[in-house]
């Protein structure tokens, strides 16, 4: 469901006549190819104009806490579906949309976390994905109108330069249930040597959104509970912003450079490079910019503050990933990752949480000041050509919390997956992966007591239609 990239390829070269004639297309009383199948050759129209297909995701998730027996665990069943058009008649044109709806029947009022002063998003909530249009100038320049999906960076676990979403990935979620952008993007590939120039005009806002969970191994929708920053309006013309990125090939390396301003937030620069040695691949990402997104407080729980940072703030990824061949067919993937944020909060503010949940600034995966990351993946091994087996870890080195993910999934009956996913919480009781609340009561001037138990566990199975 993805949007290719219309660059990756160099567009087919249309058949002549006689080739089509020879492969036996609709032929004249003279043996002359038909008419309708000579334009149609010339024009590159393609057999399938329109395809119509989608996704039906039903999800179903646990999660325990300390000190709250089973019958109170919390339980979550959010459903998905999408449906897209795919519109081919040319191959150099294609027009797509993406419709996305989520449904979740356990969502009430009193589910929404600790920030119950504002409003759940509506249940069932329907989103648009994709809509956008491309198509070439004389196969030199690929033009994209409309939403879409752009990433750039190279990291598996933390994109810092992921500049084109407007709301972060969970790394550890399946399914990216993230919408598109709205924007304007045109690719000028140079295929003599790999390397590519990308210009995009961007229509919403970036800033980006932190949404609150509170914290489940479920990112809630896109559109659900942000903050941003005051900016200008994204339908006055000033509110629209600009970017762009060049990407180079030398050797067995890759490199990209990018950027992207708009009013309303500071202009962020990003460079990101992969390459092998042996049978490693590296990969690293950097951002930099001014101030912060989210609202960043300092202080104490009982005397805090909102403040805004100085100079340039960093953001750096740092990878390694091997992948190894123990048999003819098998083999499995290993990787370690680095992330470095200099917004992020050191292990003396973890006391803070409580308060940037409330004020909706609790930026998961990305609020620590130091992460790490593993992962192993096994990808049809042996005789399980149905099976993918992940084992992941995420910790935040600042707070000394951790989680620890497995994931199984299996293909059945051609179009159905199954997935099954157990996941701990490991570390400091307060600490970012394993959160639990103690505030106490601060009488006629505060707020009441509220005790919530740590993270333990959670527990997650799903069934997956695709087509």
């Amino acid at each position: 469901l993805d949007q290719p990239n219309p660059a990756g390829a160099q567009p087919a070269t249309p058949a002549s006549p006689a080739a089509e004639a020879e492969r036996g297309g609709p032929r004249t009383l003279e043996g002359e190819p038909g008419v309708e199948n000579r334009l149609s050759s010339v024009l590159g129209r393609t057999d399938d104009p329109l395809k119509i297909g989608g996704l039906l995701y039903l999800r179903s998730n646990v999660n325990a806490r300390e000190h709250t027996p089973p019958s109170q665990w919390t339980l979550t069943a959010p459903a998905l579906t999408d449906i897209f058009l795919d519109a081919r008649p040319l191959d150099r044109v294609r027009g797509f949309v993406l419709g996305r709806m989520f449904f979740d029947p356990t969502q009430t009022a009193s589910s929404t976390g600790l920030a119950s002063e504002e409003a759940p998003p509506p249940n069932p909530q329907v989103l648009l994905d994709q809509l956008w249009l491309s198509f070439d100038l004389g196969r030199t320049a690929f033009v994209t109108l409309g939403r879409q999906h752009v990433k750039w960076g190279v990291g598996r676990f933390w994109n810092p330069t992921d500049y084109l979403h407007a709301v972060r990935r969970d790394p550890l979620t399946v399914f990216d249930a993230r919408t598109g952008t709205y924007m304007a993007r045109v690719n000028l590939p140079w295929e003599r040597y790999g390397w590519s120039i990308t210009g995009v005009v961007v229509f919403e806002p970036l800033v980006t959104q932190a949404a609150t969970t509170f914290i489940t191994s479920v990112a809630v929708p896109a559109g659900s509970t942000t903050t941003t920053p005051a900016g200008t309006p994204s339908n006055q013309l000033a509110g629209v912003g600009g970017g762009g990125r060049a990407e180079l090939v030398l050797g067995s390396w890759e490199f990209g450079v990018d950027g992207v301003a708009q009013r309303g937030m500071r202009p962020r620069l990003g460079v990101d490079v992969s390459g092998g040695l042996w049978e490693i691949d590296f990969k690293g990402e950097l951002s930099l910019r001014k101030s912060s997104d989210v609202t960043l407080y300092r202080g104490t729980l009982a005397s805090f503050g909102p403040y805004e940072p100085s100079g340039v703030r960093p953001a750096a990824v740092l990878a390694a990933e091997w992948s190894h061949k123990y048999s003819d067919e098998d083999s499995f993937t290993l990787g370690f990752e680095y992330f470095y944020n200099s917004n992020g909060y050191v292990n003396d503010q973890r006391a803070l949480y409580p308060v940037l949940i409330l004020a909706n600034a609790f930026t998961s995966f990305y609020l620590g000041r130091h992460y790490g990351g593993a992962y192993l993946s096994l990808t049809k091994p042996g005789g399980w050509n149905l099976h993918t087996f992940t084992l992941s870890a995420i910790s935040n080195l600042s707070d000394q919390s951790s989680l620890v993910r497995f994931d199984w999934s299996m293909t059945f009956l051609t179009y159905l997956t199954l997935e099954v996913y157990v996941q701990g919480h490991l570390g400091t009781s307060d600490g970012e992966f394993r959160l639990g609340i103690n505030l106490p009561n601060l009488g006629e001037t505060g707020s009441p007591s509220v005790s919530i138990g740590a993270q333990t566990v959670d527990l997650g199975l799903a069934l997956r239609l695709n087509l």
